[in-house]
């Protein structure tokens, strides 16, 4: 039986994991709440268009967090803190046991997610996608997080 005392935290990280067909343009990402796009293309760039939904967004070509709400920025710096905590030196850090705690890598981010304190109220969305660049064919996921907990009275339709 789930325990409902913390909606925040009850349940498991919604996690989906999403493939476009090869050579398609990145996707354009919008809220499943509001229904807002969270990047614009503008002259050849990608302007970021956040809602108040969006917790992060994770881009696979940059490989670190190119988005963080001010939540998650703060759940982000309280988990380093733990992390810092735990592996206080650089030896500690060398570990597999420091990589296996640290890691976002695609079968982690969900357990990652978990450890930030989200649960069932919050829906990531990793999206891979796939074209040629100097020839060779290249791979990039990218993961959004939208934060089903954010949500006010007055987003209702």
């Amino acid at each position: 039986m789930q325990d409902n005392a913390s909606p925040a935290v009850a349940g498991q990280v919604g996690y989906v994991a999403i493939e476009q067909p090869f050579g398609l343009q990145p996707p354009r990402v919008h809220c499943p709440i509001c229904g807002q796009q969270q990047f614009v293309e503008q002259d050849d760039e990608y302007l970021e268009t956040p809602c108040e939904h969006l917790a992060f967004v994770f881009g696979g070509e940059e490989d670190e967090f190119v988005y963080a709400s001010a939540d998650f920025a703060e759940r982000f710096e309280r988990f380093d803190a733990e992390l810092d905590a735990r592996f206080p030196d650089e030896e500690a850090r060398a570990s597999a046991e420091y990589e296996e705690a640290s890691s976002f890598y695609r079968d982690l981010f969900a357990r990652r997610l978990a450890d930030l304190g989200y649960g069932a109220s919050l829906l990531a969305l990793r999206i891979t996608y796939g074209g040629m660049a100097e020839g060779n064919p290249v791979w990039f996921s990218d993961v959004y997080g939208f934060d089903y907990a954010s949500i006010r009275e007055d987003d209702a339709p």
